[in-house]
């Protein structure tokens, strides 16, 4: 019999290293073990073997799972991919700052406004970024 799947929770936040960890996963197609995850993290300056406490929170957030278990080695060890995307993180930070859910319209306007006052992003680059999205949207048919 099969496991239900886990519904993804509203929100959880990502302390610093668990988001390096998932930056990782995020950046990568394969499933990664502990010590591969550990090893991508540029810039890493704490030991590898927190790794796996790391690993453990992410999995109760219901942020990575377990993709596979396979030899590692002498012996077994699980490979791990993320459960959410970068983007789905991004949206649940922006949705419970932003309060979108109570009022949708507001917070898509004050979510686009904060993107547009960045000043290291070109008004060009930032125009067909925006003209692309509504194009996409638009092709979907999606209005809700």
């Amino acid at each position: 019999m099969a496991k239900p799947k886990k519904q993804k929770p509203d929100f959880f936040y990502l302390p610093p290293k668990e988001e390096e960890a998932m930056r990782v996963l995020w950046n990568t197609q394969n499933a990664l073990s502990a010590s591969e995850i550990a090893e991508n993290i540029p810039g890493r300056t704490w030991p590898a073997s927190s790794i796996q406490g790391i690993l453990r929170s992410l999995e109760k957030k219901g942020a990575i799972k377990v993709d596979s278990i396979t030899k590692l080695g002498k012996s077994y060890g699980r490979l791990f991919c993320p459960e959410i995307s970068a983007n789905e993180y991004a949206m649940m930070q922006f949705n419970r700052y932003y309060q979108m859910e109570s009022n949708n319209k507001a917070g898509c306007s004050v979510m686009v406004s904060s993107i547009l006052s960045n000043r290291d992003i070109k008004n060009s680059d930032i125009i067909d970024a925006l003209n692309e999205i509504i194009k996409d949207y638009e092709s979907k048919n999606t209005e809700k």
